[in-house]
């Protein structure tokens, strides 16, 4: 009678203390599923971003380059697939327009560019227009670097070209800049290239708008971008009605 006591005693210290592991498994399940889903989350828009193609930089020993401004990484703000993400390395292919992101491991990314509204690097603002949507049907779709954005909205098409020069029987890239300009008036852009073309669009304000020029000291064929800005903010102020 003693050991059947003993034997239900010790079965009964064995089921209570399955019954508390069971309830400690269930209260840390229950503590862990909430940040787990947290990092899904958040890490579920980075996989996105860092899902395209390897970028790998060509001509990297010429004495020029295919990037916007630099060649190093700057931080910039990226509005992709209908996310924001900020501090973000990137580079800017201006030569085969395309942007550039760092991977945690180090590798280069090349975004869709389809996938992305804009980017801002270096306190340029870089829109994706597409041509017969939101630029004239003869412009190319692509990245345009927002100059002045009132309502007569100013932007510029940066594009780079291969060269080639042979020093020492050595192959040397070089990529000159050309900054194309544009005016939205109305609801059409108009390329603007010399300081005629830009008065040309404003003829009832040329007399104040070449005074602005003068009394800011502002040299159309030295800095052609400050000129157009100013000529086109100084419409914009002159034209309130």
């Amino acid at each position: 009678m003693r050991i059947c006591t003993l034997a239900i005693f010790f079965f009964f210290c064995l089921a209570l203390r399955s019954f508390g592991q069971t309830i400690a498994a269930t209260e840390y399940s229950k503590e862990t599923a909430y940040p787990v889903s947290m990092y899904k989350a958040a890490t579920s828009q980075s996989q996105n971003l860092y899902n395209g193609r390897q970028y790998y930089v060509y001509d990297n020993r010429s004495e020029e380059h295919q990037f916007f401004e630099f060649r190093k990484w700057h931080n910039g703000v990226l509005m992709y697939d209908g996310q924001r993400f900020d501090s973000i390395p990137m580079l800017y292919d201006i030569f085969k327009d395309e942007v550039i992101i760092k991977h945690f491991n180090g590798d280069h990314i090349l975004l869709q560019s389809e996938k992305i509204d804009y980017f801002y690097v270096d306190n340029h603002t870089f829109e994706r227009l597409e041509a017969g949507k939101d630029i004239n049907e003869q412009m190319r779709t692509g990245f345009y670097d927002v100059l002045y954005n009132g309502k007569t909205r100013t932007i510029v098409r940066r594009v780079k070209q291969r060269q080639e020069k042979i020093v020492d029987k050595m192959v040397i890239a070089l990529y000159p800049q050309k900054n194309n300009f544009f005016i939205r008036k109305g609801d059409r852009y108009h390329g603007v290239s010399s300081k005629k073309s830009a008065f040309n669009l404003f003829p009832e304000y040329k007399k104040e708008l070449r005074k602005v020029l003068k009394d800011q000291k502002i040299k159309y064929r030295k800095n052609r971008e400050v000129a157009i800005v100013t000529i086109v903010e100084t419409y914009d102020k002159l034209a309130r009605p």
